[in-house]
């Protein structure tokens, strides 16, 4: 049911998707009126529906760069070549760009994937700004984490509650339809990622909800269990996971600006071709990954 807050001169409007999860935000302009209450707002319903859909809005790089900050500390990417030259926090993701023509790079994102899991200290959450929008394909699908954990029994919860898992970027097998890791293109790269251990279980900073974390893309070994029993119950989670009942996906509109709780979810982009310009398929959005929580949010 959709709903309406009255922040002084703003009135939001929340309308929680038809899906498993997600809402959409209409009635506010991020690069010209944030203010506390309005990040209050927008933080709170991001850890009630994992995902929010905020429409209409019109960033540049700069103003979008700040609007990032707010909600953590930027993270610059591994992927040097990602990264918008005068502004690194920010990459580029799509299929107009030079780099696109390569399937690897273009179709990296379509595997489900935890941003940053890689990484001793992972993403909180990140943000897609949709500059250019396909008419057909281009969606990203997203699976709450949180109802795949809450759906197991509890037998099966209190055993994964206490396991630790080994990451390493684009260890885990992947699906028939799924494209490999947007690759490491340098013994650099490599390097500045080595193996790190996460929860399989995650509780999440805000909320206190557990969810299954980070079981696509990353994963390969957990602590005391041989390589593939490990590796067969984290392929088992993943399918879990990625059931239709636990996943929304969205098509973009240009000025969209998707959020979402790296502790709560998986995602996945939809496969694409490189941009035709006689046609109308071209997908360009900006994304943000940070690190640490909202610098404005109530305790």
């Amino acid at each position: 049911m959709a709903h309406s807050g009255d922040l002084g001169s703003q009135v939001v409007s929340i309308t929680p998707m038809d899906a498993a999860c997600g809402a959409e935000v209409r009635g506010v302009d991020l690069a010209r009126d944030l203010n506390d209450d309005l990040m209050l707002c927008l933080t709170a319903t991001l850890y009630e529906h994992r995902v929010l859909v905020i429409k209409e809005q019109n960033f540049d790089q700069e103003s979008y760069r700040r609007f990032g900050q707010q909600w953590g500390t930027p993270i610059r990417s591994v992927l040097a070549h990602m990264r918008l030259r005068e502004y690194p926090e920010l990459m580029a993701v799509g299929n107009t760009e030079e780099k696109d023509k390569s399937d690897e790079i273009r179709l990296g994102s379509g595997l489900w994937h935890t941003d940053q899991s890689y990484e001793k200290v992972p993403a909180s959450a990140t943000m897609l700004y949709s500059i250019l929008a396909p008419r057909i394909g281009g969606e990203t699908r997203f699976a709450d984490t949180v109802a795949a954990y809450e759906a197991l029994e509890a037998e099966t919860q209190a055993r994964f509650d206490t396991c630790m898992v080994s990451h390493l970027y684009g260890a885990a097998r992947r699906r028939d339809d799924e494209h490999a890791a947007c690759p490491l293109v340098n013994e650099e790269q490599k390097g500045n990622v080595p193996p790190c251990k996460h929860p399989l279980v995650r509780r999440h900073p805000v909320t206190g909800h557990k969810a299954l974390y980070a079981v696509g893309q990353s994963p390969y070994a957990i602590d005391g269990l041989p390589e593939n029993e490990a590796r067969a119950l984290l392929w088992n989670l993943r399918e879990h996971c990625i059931q239709d009942r636990f996943v929304y996906t969205h098509k973009y509109a240009v000025g969209d600006l998707v959020i979402f709780d790296t502790f709560s979810t998986l995602h996945a982009a939809s496969p694409i071709e490189v941009a035709d310009p006689e046609e109308d398929t071209a997908r360009l959005l900006w994304r943000i990954s940070v690190r640490g929580l909202p610098t404005c949010r109530r305790n």
